[in-house]
């Protein structure tokens, strides 16, 4: 005898499937509860595994995520809250372990129309291994090369025109010079950093308490600091550290 099935226009849900087995006294009644969990189950068995993502796309994104945490933590936009839409920064060169970050759209300012606007940043580790590091730069540069230009002070591109040794320690620039000029500058160094000229070392304590190696510098220096964009809405120049 073949079994009888719910007739064509009854819907199968849970309810209608439990209500019919029992009146029909059929086997395999169950509650509708304990139909609802069954075909969870086997949903869930029968759902296709999930593609996993290429390695170079797991790596990038880790890179990005490592990337706007830096920028985050030290005040930094990571996104442009636009009149049409919400861009996020996204990679735009890397070369030699430094990474520029970049992202431009439409935001509103008041009442005033739209304007474009743009975010840039380089990101790096730094050179003594004490952590990541990024430093914001106009909006318009789109490369490594572009950012390193625009954040090396003028004295140190002269410095190294002329074959002159230059170290960097943070936001510090020590410049090969003459013995009459060693330590020029020291006066004007960020707080974060101390020259020691009886033992030549430049030491370096930020403020979140990162800790850099001491630099050692054993021939005639003088001293220079780099300026990056402050972090936020500004123009303005401040310590790129």
């Amino acid at each position: 005898m073949s079994k009888l099935r719910p007739p064509a226009h009854i819907v199968p849900s849970p309810a209608n499937l439990s209500l019919h087995l029992a009146e029909h006294r059929l086997p395999g009644y169950r509650s509708k509860t304990a139909i609802m969990l069954v075909r969870r189950e086997r949903a869930k068995r029968n759902a296709p595994l999930p593609i996993p993502l290429p390695v170079e796309v797991r790596a990038h994104n880790r890179l990005m995520q490592r990337v706007r945490d830096e920028i985050r933590r030290r005040g930094g936009e990571t996104w442009i809250e636009g009149k049409y839409k919400t861009v996020y920064l996204e990679l735009t060169d890397k070369r030699d372990g430094l990474v520029l970050v970049h992202a431009e759209g439409w935001r509103s300012y008041g009442k005033a129309p739209a304007r474009m606007a743009q975010l840039s940043y380089l990101w790096g580790r730094d050179d003594a291994g004490s952590g990541p590091w990024a430093a914001r730069v106009p909006g318009s540069i789109t490369t490594v090369t572009d950012a390193l230009d625009w954040l090396t002070p003028a004295p140190v591109h002269r410095a190294l025109a002329k074959g002159l040794r230059v170290r960097r320690q943070g936001d510090v620039f020590a410049i090969e010079t003459t013995p009459a000029r060693d330590g020029h500058g020291a006066e004007n160094l960020p707080e974060s950093h101390l020259w020691r000229p009886a033992t030549r070392y430049l030491v370096h304590r930020p403020e979140d308490d990162r800790r850099h190696r001491p630099l050692r510098l054993p021939w005639p220096v003088r001293f220079v600091r780099q300026t990056a964009y402050e972090m936020g809405r500004t123009n303005t120049r401040g310590n790129a550290d």
